[in-house]
């Protein structure tokens, strides 16, 4: 578990790489010792309702209600510190304590969403002695002492193993997993979809199966981001991953140093749930040689770790078998990659003025991960099916290429909503029919002739529209 240690006149600091520039300096400096330290023998635990006998089974505990786990609020934890530091006359420091905060934040992701996905608690343990702390896989808390499980393919901080076999994130009974449906890894690597730019040797519309990594280019103007997304895959980048990512960044961070050209900072952000991971800060005529670099880790299983589907995998499982990458055409899930760029353009502005800003990322999240299907854009109306926690029907209607109004299945009231967002991003995929002229015009133009043919073509196909005929063109 953490060490703390503290100087006569300062406050208590992790020692090691979690911790500030103090205790960092506790660690690398051997001269530069704390006057006094403490290990924590349980920083963080789960205390379950009191027992009938009123005994209470742990002396350490997360203060979210069983209730309230229950509800969600599974992010509601008490930080717990040793006993040395709580009755000290000096308090934890402050960024300290956010990062035990983020730890806890998410180690509580990854285990709700595991518990989602697989009825396996007892991980089967296997203790691992570093001679360097390890970070962990899921909170990402560096540790000498780790464990190692086959089971879950993840090697984790001893805190988020004693978590993980308490009820803490446990689902509903209705939402209990009736089988293991933890995705499989695979043994050997994934060529990953790349969007947003071309490499040579490389055509992605040649791919099989969508539940492949992501690599996506995002040009920022005069910088450019990489944003890569194992979520299709079901895993997330374990510790050993984000380090390998981290060393390409540093690299580059290095490599642009002397470039008076470059005036912004080179970053990586893991996500809370270590399925994305994004880069900042490339100039754009480098992004090649960085997606190169990232290819390796990126596609290699060995650096992942298995943690479910979001939205308990609605989204990016496309059917039961949890096969990656699976065996549909690339190019179903992903339209553009056809052309590796729209159809024809789209006006954000206006669909970005009239969303709330959350639901626009949302929305263009779904589009991003290719969740709007079906789409038929004719005239100025549009329809798609956009797959969220289920199946929504969304029609919009545009004006111009501008959004106008739309409607959505789903159970929100705020219009427009992520699903109308996702889908109207889309429209820049497919051509719209009949947008040259209009359908009077289409209809004036024609034959009775070829109108009868439509129409019995039409009607042959649909019996609907074969009653509606007769319906409306019947005799009294």
């Amino acid at each position: 578990m953490p060490t703390f240690g503290r100087t006569e006149s300062g406050k208590w600091h992790i020692v090691g790489p979690d911790g500030c520039r103090y205790g960092r300096d506790f660690a690398d400096e051997t001269e530069n010792v704390p006057d006094e330290s403490v290990t924590a023998t349980d920083i963080i635990a789960y205390d379950p309702p009191d027992s009938s006998d009123g005994n209470q089974s742990r002396s350490v505990s997360l203060s979210a209600r069983e209730g309230a786990l229950l509800q969600g609020e599974k992010d509601t934890q008490r930080l717990v510190l040793p006993s040395t530091i709580r009755e000290s006359n000096t308090e934890l420091c402050r960024s300290c304590r956010l990062q035990l905060e983020r730890h806890q934040k998410r180690r509580s992701r990854v285990i709700t969403q595991l518990k989602q996905v697989t009825s396996l608690r007892d991980g089967d343990w296997n203790p691992l002695e570093h001679e360097t702390r390890r970070p962990c896989d899921w909170c990402r808390a560096h540790e000498s002492t780790t464990w190692h499980t086959d089971e879950l393919n993840c090697t984790v901080c001893p805190a988020c193993g004693r978590l993980f076999e308490t009820p803490f994130g446990e689902p509903t009974a209705e939402n209990q997993p009736e089988a293991n449906r933890l995705p499989n890894t695979p043994t050997e690597p994934v060529v990953p979809i790349v969007f947003g730019t071309t490499l040579s040797d490389y055509d992605p519309t040649e791919l099989v199966g969508s539940n492949r990594p992501l690599i996506k280019y995002r040009d920022k103007h005069k910088y450019a981001e990489l944003v890569l997304e194992l979520e299709r895959t079901g895993h997330g980048f374990s510790a050993e991953g984000i380090t390998a990512l981290e060393k390409i960044r540093s690299n580059y961070s290095n490599q642009v140093d002397d470039d008076n050209t470059h005036q912004t900072d080179v970053t990586l952000e893991v996500g809370m749930t270590p399925r994305t991971i994004t880069i900042k800060g490339i100039f754009p005529e480098d992004s090649s040689s960085i997606i190169g670099s990232c290819w390796d880790t990126v596609s290699d299983p060995d650096k992942w770790f298995p943690i479910g589907w979001p939205e308990q995998g609605w989204i990016h499982r496309r059917s039961a078998d949890p096969e990656i990458p699976g065996d549909e055409p690339v190019v179903d899930a992903f339209p553009r990659l056809q052309t590796q760029t729209p159809a024809h353009s789209v006006d954000l502005e206006t669909i970005r003025e009239v969303t709330e800003p959350g639901r626009y990322e949302r929305g263009s999240r779904y589009y991003e991960r290719g969740s709007v299907t079906n789409i038929e854009y004719v005239d100025n109306s549009l329809q798609a099916t956009v797959q969220g926690s289920r199946p929504y029907t969304v029609q919009v209607t545009l004006s111009e290429g501008s959004y106008a109004s739309g409607q959505c299945s789903c159970p929100d009231d705020t219009v427009p909503c992520k699903h109308i967002v996702a889908a109207v991003l889309a429209s820049g995929d497919v051509e719209p029919v009949g947008s040259g002229q209009s359908i009077d015009t289409l209809l004036e133009t024609a034959s009775a002739k070829e109108l009868r043919t439509v129409l019995t073509e039409l009607a042959d196909e649909d019996l609907r529209l074969r009653r509606r005929l007769y319906e409306r063109l019947g005799e009294d």
